[in-house]
């Protein structure tokens, strides 16, 4: 957790449990604080749903992979099997070479991704987002193709920050590439984490 934080989590059950003590709903108040568990940052959920499963992203590597005990630098914690050890870590056929981050994150890989959404995730270390990444738990949608145009990577998942997206997209009825260009703006603007076009009509390559 980072030692910096100007925010605190609040007490399960508590009567302001806002940072800033606005209030909130009623009932509404959170867990503690669980990185690496299948809860991270929650509230109780309503009464009647489903627990969270017991399975993540470990019970279902490909068919010729496994598992092996590792060191906590090179291990990932927070997953589901104690047996095997406080860090574990998959083990690939020979010569195989990771390609998206879940495979980097299960062979124990901090990835330059993951350090950077560290950086806009002040309170979480690489190390975490690795291993939720590894127990299917947060993603960072950056693959190959998606980076080739300098993308800014960031996570989705339950231990990171919520993330606002906008949507746009020209139409062949009511708009065109300049009004979408100004939302795209507006969005950057304020502080939106992901933009996506939906373009129907017009130039599509132009306006993308």
């Amino acid at each position: 957790m980072s030692s910096n934080q100007d925010w605190s989590l609040p007490l399960r059950g508590a009567a302001n449990p806002s940072t800033q003590k606005e209030g909130t709903n009623p009932g509404s108040f959170a867990n503690a604080a669980q990185v690496g568990g299948p809860l991270a940052y929650s509230s109780p959920d309503t009464p009647g749903m489903p627990q969270p499963s017991d399975l993540t992203a470990w019970d279902f590597l490909p068919a010729n992979w496994s598992l092996e005990a590792s060191s906590a630098e090179q291990g990932c914690a927070g997953h589901n099997h104690p047996e095997i050890g406080e860090f574990i870590r998959a083990v690939a056929p020979e010569g195989f070479e990771p390609i998206t981050q879940l495979e980097s994150a299960r062979l124990g890989i901090v990835t330059a991704e993951m350090k950077r959404v560290a950086e806009r995730e002040p309170h979480l270390t690489p190390e975490q987002i690795r291993d939720e990444i590894a127990a299917g738990r947060l993603i960072i949608p950056a693959n190959v193709h998606h980076l080739a145009h300098q993308l800014d990577p960031m996570a989705i998942g339950r231990a990171s920050k919520t993330k606002i997206n906008a949507n746009m997209g020209a139409s062949p009825v009511s708009s065109g590439t300049d009004e979408e260009v100004e939302k795209l703006k507006w969005s950057q603007r304020w502080g939106a984490d992901t933009a996506m076009d939906l373009s129907t009509g017009g130039d599509l390559d132009a306006c993308r």
